[in-house]
């Protein structure tokens, strides 16, 4: 018999914090590259604006307090370990006679983490549902898995987390690997999982029967390839060669906010404009949250994992329990509801979201609330 969830109090090595504030201080900057002058000439162009970056940094390393997000961490809920997961727990409000509703498991992806799920803990909790947020192995806090674990891997730990707390029926929410994983949990245990939401219908895997395809899914098809080799070239360099990258992330707190910062503009609905959908502290908390547990390079061998034992679902193979998509509109890869129906048998809502993007859970969590508890209360 496995140990009990235990309580666990979250900390950093001791002069982790002051060691990254120095790295920053340090930064071997480029002069000048070609014909662009100096570094970051080029704005977003080829990946990073520099000057952005060097302000960035400069602010990360003298004006960010690392302890604020241990504290805003534990501020999610009760701070739990349980065989290598680190997870966060969150009891249903009990104020004002509200019911307590289904618990709720909530997964986040790359490159985030539990604190994508602040607010939205927050809301659930008040509306009577139970939140457990894990920590995906090999990110933060939890145990970095040897060998690494695959989608399917993972899945079956968080599912033994939620039948240790005693759950016999509960929600599923991901977006992102939280999405894919959400999905296979959904697809192993029927039995278990009430429902499953999703506000990233494009990373679920790809539907085991693809006959007789409608206009529109063709052209889905097409422009997922298209962005696949365009514009998710991480998902090819983290699939094959996570360590040779993860090296560079894990050493180097500027490596690790030139390859991260990209990412949260280009997939958020900013409109260019970063800091207009993250504070500078929210980004310097996601970014200190790799960093600082020395999670930059495991966190990308869940990728890896995946690549060498893909989840492919064979034909006839369809995720049985209820389940809904939020479609936001600047979501890296949108299908057409056809297409998640070919996977999803049961799908009781789409909802067009009017606005938000691939973070939804930080950018919109009201959005994102109000959608999952109607989405509850049909079931």
């Amino acid at each position: 018999m496995s140990p009990a969830p235990s309580p666990w109090t979250p900390a950093f090595e001791p002069g982790v914090v002051e060691e990254m504030a120095a790295r920053l201080r340090a930064a071997r900057w480029p002069e000048e590259w070609g014909s662009g002058g100096e570094f970051g000439g080029s704005g977003w162009e080829w990946g990073i604006d520099g000057a952005y970056l060097r302000e960035f940094c400069v602010w990360w390393a003298d004006e960010y307090d690392a302890t604020g997000l241990l504290e805003r961490l534990t501020g999610l809920g009760e701070s739990l370990w349980w065989e290598g997961l680190h997870f966060l727990r969150r009891s249903a409000s009990q104020a004002e006679g509200t019911a307590e509703g289904l618990p709720i498991l909530l997964i986040h992806g790359w490159p985030g983490g539990p604190l994508e799920f602040r607010a939205v803990a927050g809301l659930l909790a008040a509306a009577g549902h139970e939140v457990v947020i894990p920590t995906l192995p090999g990110y933060g806090f939890s145990e970095v898995p040897s060998p690494p674990l695959n989608g399917a891997g993972t899945a079956a730990r968080l599912a033994g987390l939620m039948r240790e707390l005693g759950h016999d029926r509960y929600l599923v929410q991901g977006g992102d690997w939280g999405a894919f994983i959400g999905c296979r949990i959904a697809f192993e245990h029927p039995d278990r999982v009430a429902g499953f939401h999703c506000n990233a219908p494009g990373v679920l895997p790809v539907p085991g029967d693809l006959g007789d395809l409608a206009p529109e899914e063709v052209e889905y098809a097409q422009r997922a390839q298209r962005w696949r080799s365009s514009r998710g070239f991480h998902m090819l360099v983290h699939g094959r060669s996570p360590d040779t990258l993860g090296l560079g992330l894990h050493d180097s707190p500027l490596a690790l906010a030139a390859w991260l910062l990209p990412r949260y503009r280009d997939w958020s609905d900013c409109d260019g404009d970063l800091e207009s959908r993250f504070s500078r502290r929210d980004l310097c908390d996601f970014l200190t949250f790799y960093w600082a547990t020395g999670t930059a390079a495991s966190a990308l061998r869940l990728y890896a994992a995946e690549a060498r034992d893909r989840w492919r679902p064979a034909a006839g193979d369809r995720i049985a329990v209820p389940a809904a998509m939020a479609d936001f509109p600047e979501e890296i890869i949108r299908p057409p509801r056809a297409w998640t129906e070919r996977l999803c048998s049961d799908l009781r809502s789409w909802t067009e979201m009017p606005r938000g993007g691939h973070f939804a859970a930080h950018e919109e969590p009201g959005l994102l609330v109000d959608d999952m508890l109607a989405f509850a209360r049909r079931l």
